[in-house]
């Protein structure tokens, strides 16, 4: 795999990052309840945590701190704009490297099942993990997608 590949995921994701917030298509039914989406935290799976934190630190000036558990020992550094990045090791065998943003919600139960009502496969229901909220993941297609709510910031 080419090595700048991670770089560039992780540099468009941090776009993603400093765009804050996006606001809803005034056609879309659903844009009073959905008027803002905000990226609360992206996970960046891969097999040298040590490495990614280093160019995301050098490239953006992250600071990451030291692994977390409730997190899958994911180092995390926040952005500018509150949102988090953690970076850590896959956490079993078959667990390929991936980058997955988790987006706010603020009913994760209804969020997920208005993901499956899209068509979305749910990987993981919503589960509290710790003190750091509670997440769910949808699979739509071939894309992951992560919800987070009510997390302690």
């Amino acid at each position: 795999m080419d090595k700048k590949l991670p770089i560039l995921i992780g540099l468009s994701l941090l776009t993603i990052l400093a765009a804050g917030r996006v606001l809803a298509d005034d056609a879309n039914p659903h844009a009073k309840e959905h008027s803002t989406m905000r990226v609360h935290y992206v996970e960046i799976v891969s097999r040298d945590v040590a490495a990614q934190c280093a160019a995301l630190e050098q490239l953006h000036g992250l600071s990451f701190g030291g692994a977390i558990a409730d997190l899958g020992n994911a180092r995390v550094a926040e952005a500018p704009d509150g949102s988090r990045i953690g970076v850590r090791a896959p956490l079993a065998e078959h667990e390929q490297p991936i980058v997955r943003t988790y987006f706010e919600v603020a009913d994760i139960e209804r969020a997920a099942k208005e993901a499956e009502a899209a068509g979305a496969v749910l990987a993981y229901p919503p589960t509290r993990q710790g003190d750091t909220g509670t997440w769910a993941i949808y699979i739509l297609g071939d894309v992951q997608v992560g919800l987070w709510e009510g997390s302690k910031r």
